[in-house]
């Protein structure tokens, strides 16, 4: 019989946050090096990237970060598989988001200067949403310690 990898039901919000963070990392690994090297000569790449970032914040990631701690608190079970830190839906959106991205950079369809902003925005907005899970997590953990106590010898 197979053994399942189950963590604590809270510690999902953890992964989430861990996964959304290392995914915004790798966009932004994309996208700021060009932005970088094309924005002293394409003034116009910043704001771009400043509202991509703003729409993709407000309007998909923080609406995501919302929905899926909802729905990890929501379960019974005080342990679950690792990977439910995502439903099928969103692993589906992921894996589209991930292979249209690679298919768009390779294709070389899309200029640089469009590669730029775009990534840079969506991989802050990526990172920082991850940030708020952690943030959750950090908020809804117990304290190892309570406060004036101290812990005693095993």
């Amino acid at each position: 019989m197979r053994q399942r990898v189950t963590i604590p039901r809270n510690h999902l919000i953890l992964v989430a946050g861990l996964v959304w963070c290392l995914a915004g990392a790798m966009v932004c690994v994309v996208g700021l090096p060009l932005e970088f090297r094309l924005a002293p000569t394409h003034l116009v790449l910043v704001p771009l990237a400043a509202a991509i970032f703003l729409a993709f914040y407000a309007f998909v990631f923080s609406p995501l970060v919302r929905k899926h701690t909802i729905r990890i608190q929501a379960r019974r079970e005080e342990r679950l598989p690792v990977w439910q830190f995502f439903n099928a839906s969103s692993w589906a959106i992921m894996a589209v988001m991930m292979g249209g991205g690679m298919a768009l950079r390779l294709s070389h369809v899309a200029p640089d200067w469009a590669i730029a902003f775009f990534y840079s925005g969506l991989g802050a907005a990526l990172f920082l949403c991850g940030l708020r899970f952690v943030g959750i997590f950090g908020r809804l953990a117990p304290p190892a310690v309570a406060p004036g106590r101290v812990r005693p010898d095993p």
